[in-house]
């Protein structure tokens, strides 16, 4: 935004406006949003531009950050002419699910079946990426099935259980609470020696094998285009949905040891980001 004339304090205000420790729903936090009658709104998760959604269809609104489908979910009528006051980038590319299941396979050769790993209460993960991992892991020989985590009491009988038969890895998939139980869920995950891809380099960070995922940086600053152009006077609706234009592959070497496992040298060589 400084590079493109906005300063804070002198041109630009912001605020910002959470559910977390507030026990407030994302539906609260979308009405605290609108009534702070801000020129552009930012929402940052499917969940926050969902419940925006339902509350207006008038204040402008930015979405970053999530694997959803603007047009299926009704934020826009068209990506090249979203039309309404929703515009953004959407992060479901659904060859990036295909690519999920290739590098587990690159991973550990040995790996024949895949669990997908999300919590569909939040009905924040699209259709067509889970068909995209299904239909790649077949094309590589994997096996897949589908592993539903609703509560933190079903992170370790879920992982468990799926560990107890050999040759298993997991995709895990972006909702907000994987992303809240991450430490747990990367612990279980570890200590049941399972190789596993993560949707977010952060996760990586935390001690996960490894993720791939657009490169969340890249993508708000891609994001102030948006909101440089709305506050100039544009519309949102006639500002085409972008797709991230960065990719990253973060490997956990400490973890890839501690799980017995040699990454590829071909990996690494490509990799952006290896964590010793």
């Amino acid at each position: 935004m400084k590079d493109a004339g906005w300063i804070e304090g002198r041109n630009l205000e912001t605020r910002i406006v959470s559910i977390m420790g507030s026990g407030k729903t994302p539906a609260d936090a979308a009405a605290d949003a609108i009534a702070l009658s801000a020129d552009v709104i930012l929402a940052i998760t499917p969940v926050a531009a969902e419940a925006l959604h339902r509350r207006t269809s008038v204040n402008p609104v930015v979405f970053v950050v999530g694997f959803f489908s603007p047009v299926e979910k009704g934020f826009a009528a068209a990506i090249n002419k979203p039309g309404g006051n929703m515009t953004g980038i959407d992060e479901l590319e659904p060859s990036l699910g295909g690519k999920w299941a290739q590098l587990l396979k690159q991973i550990d050769s040995n790996i024949s079946r895949v669990g997908i790993v999300s919590n569909p209460d939040e009905g924040t993960i699209p259709a067509q990426l889970l068909q995209m991992i299904k239909q790649s892991a077949g094309g590589v020989a994997i096996g897949v099935a589908d592993l539903p985590i609703r509560n933190e009491a079903e992170i370790e009988n879920v992982i468990s259980n799926f560990a107890s038969n050999p040759k298993g890895g997991l995709i895990f998939l972006s909702d907000i609470f994987t992303a809240a139980h991450r430490a747990q869920i990367i612990a279980a995950t570890n200590a049941h020696r399972i190789p596993a891809i993560f949707p977010y380099r952060y996760y990586a960070v935390d001690g996960g094998l490894a993720a791939y995922s657009p490169d969340q940086p890249s993508e708000f600053r891609q994001a102030a285009y948006f909101v440089d152009h709305i506050l100039r006077g544009e519309k949102p609706g006639d500002l085409p949905i972008q797709t991230p234009n960065k990719y990253e592959l973060v490997i956990n070497l400490k973890t890839a040891k501690a799980l017995g496992l040699t990454i590829p040298a071909g990996m690494l060589s490509v990799a952006d980001e290896l964590i010793d």
